[in-house]
This record gives C-alpha cells, structure tokens and sequence, in this order.
C-alpha cells in the first residue's frame, strides 16, 4: 500500500464511478481499475460494492477512505512544511571564526543572516585557528573556517582563500629598514613572538622550518593576536602573520610587514564542515551566506 494508491481510492469514493475518478485524476480506467483490486488483495477483502450506477464504498471501504484522508492530508502537510522549512530557515547554528578573520567576517555575516533568515539563531565562535578543526571535529561548531591546506579526514571543505605570511617588525626597525623582503632563515633568526599550539599560525611556522632543518627563534608565547601585535609595535620583538591582518586594527599604524621569502610561507583558509552529519537547513543557509561573503572578500583565491 502506497500513497498514490490511497489517492486513487479517494478519488473513487469521492466520484462514485471509475470512469470519473479516471477523468479526475487523469489515469486511464484500466490501470485505475487494477490499483483498485491490488489494493483490496493486500487489505484482503472488498472495498467498494459494484453497481449498475457506479461504486459505493463497503463498511472496510468507508473506514479506509477516512483514514486514508487523513494520511493523505498528513503528507501533502509534511511536503508544504518541508518546502516552508527551505525557504525561510529557523533555528540554532554555530559557526567558529578564526581571530584573525573575525574583524573581517563576522559583523557582515550576522547582519546578512539577520536581514534574509531571521528566524535563524546565530552563533558565531571565535577563538584560535588551532581550536577550529577540533570544534567542528567533535560538533561544538556546524562548521568553520581552517586553515592549512589538507585537513583531516572526516570533514567537507570548500576552498575559500590563500594567502602568504610576512614577518611583522616595528615600524623604523633597524632590521626591517630598506627590505621589501626577508629570507625565511633569516626571519627565523629573529626573536618570535607567537601564539603557542594547537593556533595554526604557529604549526606553519615550525613546518617551514622543519622544512629547512631548523627551528624558529621563539622567546614569547601568546595566544591573543591582538596582544602580540602590541607587543611587536612596542619593539618587544617580531612576528609571522598575513599582510590582510597585520595591515588591521589599532596596532597597524606601527607596524610593517616583509614578505617571506626562499620559501615563502603560503596557507589555505577553507570553509569546513563534519562530512558524517549532515548541516542542517538552517545551517546549510548560514554556510551559503559565508561563502557568499568571502567571495566578496577575495578574487582568483587572494584577499582582495
């Protein structure tokens, strides 16, 4: 028993004759006429009395079309709920952003989930690069911005950017002074000031320097982006970032960024989600937003 043979019993109850109910639902009678009798062999016995005027329903026939009736209603109501569900989308998600991409992102994002989705309950995470795989690993997040350019098996991503790290000085710093670019050793050589793991900042560091068969001079470790800018403006020593964020925030005026060279030191951003459980229709918009607006950010996977 299926849902379209219950609408073509309906169908013929409500015309009384098969030839109508054929005409009604647009089926030829003789197919209409075979739904009819499999459905009365599965039910196992008569639903409908035959009569020289058309059809009338047996006492079973009578209680089926009324319960029938029912299930119908209840999936043609579960099919518009659906479609109401994927227009206007309502309910909890949680996107994790990266410090370092929040000034960016994060007031655009909410302002565009507000406007189009406003039943949507958004929350937006921000927090260490190192934290975002984790969160969305085990669920704290629907999905979030990583960085690195493989990440671990289990998550769905879609590329989003890719942008090289310079070494960030204080502004009139000897060592910069002259430079539109620095050797990676050289900067390594350097007194650090980094945040310390899981941030991936840091893992990129030690991966280019694991690359050369050397370590990165670090002297201070300081998990807020922000503060480590302060302290470098301040001359307390030097940093790795992107030029997208050193050139940002209260900080920038005193700071100068050198491109990293001989290798350079380039990182994927990629928009991840568990590829076990499904993002939900809310989060599913929210994610399409995301996107949409760090496509505005970027051109051929560059920050523009």
């Amino acid at each position: 028993m299926d849902i379209r043979q219950l609408r073509y019993f309906l169908g013929i109850v409500e015309h009384g004759s098969l030839t109508r109910a054929a005409e009604a639902l647009r089926v030829a009678q003789p197919a209409l006429s075979l739904h009819l009798k499999r459905l009365e062999e599965e039910i196992g016995c008569p639903l409908v009395h035959r009569t020289a005027r058309g059809v009338v329903p047996t006492e079973s026939g009578q209680r089926l079309a009324l319960r029938a009736a029912m299930l119908v209603d209840q999936v043609s109501g579960l099919r518009d709920e659906i479609r109401g569900l994927e227009a206007a989308p309502s309910g909890p998600t949680v996107i994790g952003i990266p410090t370092s991409l929040g000034p960016m992102l994060t007031a655009p994002l909410v302002m565009d989930v507000r406007r189009r989705y406003p039943a949507i309950r958004l929350r937006v995470v921000e927090g260490l690069s190192g934290h975002m795989l984790e969160w969305v690993s085990s669920g704290k997040v629907d999905m979030a911005l990583v960085f690195g350019a493989e990440p671990p098996p289990g998550l769905a991503t879609r590329f989003v950017a890719r942008e090289r790290l310079g070494l960030v000085a204080p502004k009139g710093d000897e060592t910069a002074a002259g430079r539109d670019r620095i050797e990676l050793a050289a900067a390594l050589e350097l007194p650090l000031i980094l945040p310390g793991h899981p941030h991936g900042l840091r893992v990129e560091v030690e991966r280019a320097a694991a690359s050369m068969g050397t370590s990165a001079h670090v002297v201070v470790e300081v998990d807020a982006l922000e503060q480590i800018k302060a302290l470098v403006a301040k001359g307390a020593g030097y940093t790795v970032l992107s030029e997208r964020y050193a050139r940002s925030g209260p900080e920038a005026s005193g700071l100068v960024c050198i491109p990293i060279v001989a290798p350079e030191i380039e990182r994927t951003i990629s928009l991840a989600h568990s590829a076990d459980r499904p993002l939900s229709i809310a989060a599913r918009a929210v994610h399409a937003i995301a996107l949409e607006q760090l496509g505005r950010l970027t051109h051929d996977g560059r920050w523009m």
